[in-house]
């Protein structure tokens, strides 16, 4: 039994450093089932905590009472899953996702207790997100994307034309919160005994005449562990996440101000702490301000839908000779934030589209680059070369700005502007061109979250109870916007809303009540002085996401969403 209790502790390791790894394509494919490889280190987990269980079932460690309600937040989960409306196979595939991510909360609790599971298991979060991180720090220091990763992800994440600190992550949000939350777990490397080993070590080194060596590994240290301390926390700067940056600040002040406040001697030093850190992430904040005009932008801005905004005058319609080219005046505005360049890897160009009105068929699409930059608020006047399709009749073209390889900016504004032409025969006449593709529905444009979360609120209403089941949010919400194409990955971008139109009052209350008495539990023990010195740390880390949490929602990612519940397995270990 000794080997498979050491397997199980080996796959939660291997697992822990992988999270941020996790491949595109599936390792394995059994019907409907996809696994990939960090499902697999799960699955190996979960199997072997239950061959143990099964083998030793008075050995079973349970957690705190309030952990009970986590049972009927699981059957409401599996309820609203079977009576969701729409994309019940959906909502049953993220719930047991959500379940897989429990029950490794769970494995973690049953770990034997002689075992040093907290530092090995935040050693190996570390090591995950140092290795994520690093290639996202090259990325945007060379300011082009890595090949190599591109079996983890599609591509990396952008706000106009600037690269977000992605890594192996989908999206630059996860990246975020995967460092926010383990940028804590580098505070259980750092201790008093660090530094105050230069006073002692000097004594036992001149005993022993290693006086240099003592005092080369007193200093050397702290002094490491603070260069990755900044190097990891300038990451989740420049993943240029709001949300991560006041959730930074925000924990750091919350737990220096509550050991302060708090009368007892012995949390004074670490409020000290609490505060100095707080300090450093402002100091870095206003650093990246200054320095980083992308950070700047990105602080400064509301919705990324801003970033994209053009003003464009042309002629309404137009009467033109196929085959042939015509100069015509377009006005183009940069409304935007951001200046248009057009070279460099995704060059910003206007552009246009034809197409036929009656059958929505697309002609081609017709590029023209701006001669200089276009700063925001300044206005170019171009003649631009427009050459008409060879086709005889009545025929649209669409204007817009583009941003090579990232998007068209009507679809970030939903805004499209049209010319009316009417192609008569040339010199030579001209035959009909057969259409290339039919131009799609206009997707609409990424909601803000006040529109995501009064979408949530008229869904909620009509089905209070039950919800329209778990990560259903997404496939739906453009109904109520009255939109024929939607970006389908756009969550409702708060956890406490999603749970709640997700599962309705029957599965999201149970939840609530358990988060609760975590947190309440997290608070005691901050200001107990006999806690153990982990406690402490893995609180901040649980925190990042009850906080980040109000501005989006992580769950429903194997990354984010299994380091959630691995956290909740230690503090259930060392409370």
């Amino acid at each position: 039994m000794s080997y498979l209790r050491h397997g199980r502790f080996v796959a939660l390791l291997l697992l822990a450093v992988s999270l941020p790894f996790e491949l595109d394509q599936p390792l394995l494919q059994v019907g409907p089932l996809a696994v990939t490889n960090v499902e697999l280190l799960l699955g190996l987990a979960l199997g072997l905590t239950a061959i143990i269980a099964l083998a030793n079932p008075r050995q079973i460690r349970w957690p705190e009472r309030y952990w009970f309600w986590l049972l009927p937040f699981c059957v409401g989960m599996m309820v609203a899953a079977a009576f969701a409306p729409l994309y019940v196979a959906n909502a049953f595939k993220a719930s047991l996702r959500l379940l897989s991510g429990l029950l490794l909360a769970l494995a973690v609790i049953q770990v034997e207790p002689g075992r040093r599971v907290t530092p090995f298991l935040a050693g190996a979060l570390l090591m995950g997100g140092f290795a994520a991180a690093l290639p996202g720090l090259v990325e945007i220091i060379g300011n082009r994307e890595l090949i190599w990763l591109s079996p983890f992800r599609a591509k990396i994440t952008q706000a106009g034309p600037f690269l977000r600190l992605t890594g192996p992550f989908d999206y630059a949000n996860q990246a975020a919160m995967f460092i926010e939350a383990t940028l804590f777990l580098l505070l259980l490397f750092f201790s008093h005994e660090s530094f105050g080993r230069l006073k002692t070590g000097f004594h036992e080194s001149a005993r022993n005449n290693q006086i240099r060596v003592n005092l080369w590994y007193s200093w050397l240290k702290p002094i490491g562990l603070s260069v990755a301390l900044l190097l990891y926390l300038q990451a989740a700067f420049l993943t240029l996440s709001r949300a991560s940056f006041a959730t930074l600040l925000f924990v750091a002040l919350f737990f220096a101000i509550v050991l302060t406040v708090w009368p007892h001697p012995a949390l004074r030093r670490p409020a000290v702490g609490w505060l100095a850190l707080a300090g450093v992430i402002l100091v870095m904040t206003a650093v990246n301000s200054v320095g980083n005009s992308h950070f700047r932008l990105r602080l400064q801005a509301g919705s990324e839908a801003e970033w994209y905004r053009a003003r464009l005058e042309m002629p309404e319609r137009l009467t033109l000779a196929a085959g042939e080219t015509t100069p015509v005046p377009v006005t183009v505005t940069n409304e935007g934030r951001f200046v248009w360049h057009s070279d460099g890897s995704t060059p910003i160009q206007l552009a246009g589209r034809w197409v036929d009105p009656t059958t929505q068929a697309e002609y081609g699409q017709v590029r023209w680059p701006f001669p200089d930059p276009v700063y925001p608020g300044e206005t170019v006047q171009m003649d631009v070369g427009l050459s008409v399709p060879a086709k005889v009749g009545e025929i649209e073209l669409y204007w817009d700005v583009v941003q090579e390889q990232v998007t068209w900016f009507g679809d970030k504004s939903g805004i499209r502007e049209v010319t009316q032409v009417v192609v008569v025969a040339g010199e030579n006449g001209a035959a009909a061109a057969l259409p290339t593709r039919y131009l799609s529905e206009p997707v609409l444009p990424i909601p803000d979250r006040a529109v995501l979360w009064q979408v949530a609120w008229q869904f909620w209403r009509e089905r209070p109870w039950l919800g329209i089941g778990l990560d259903n949010f997404r496939l739906r919400y453009g109904e109520k916007l009255s939109a024929a194409a939607w970006n389908d990955t756009v969550h409702t971008n708060n956890w406490y809303i999603e749970m709640v139109v997700s599962l309705g009052l029957l599965g999201s209350i149970p939840f609530f009540v358990w988060l609760s008495g975590l947190l309440r539990e997290i608070i005691r023990i901050a200001i107990n002085p006999d806690r153990n010195r982990y406690t402490l740390i893995i609180a901040a880390a649980l925190l990042t996401f009850m906080i980040h949490g109000f501005l989006d929602f992580f769950l429903l990612f194997n990354a984010t969403g299994l380091l959630f519940w691995l956290l909740v397995g230690l503090w259930a270990r060392e409370r």
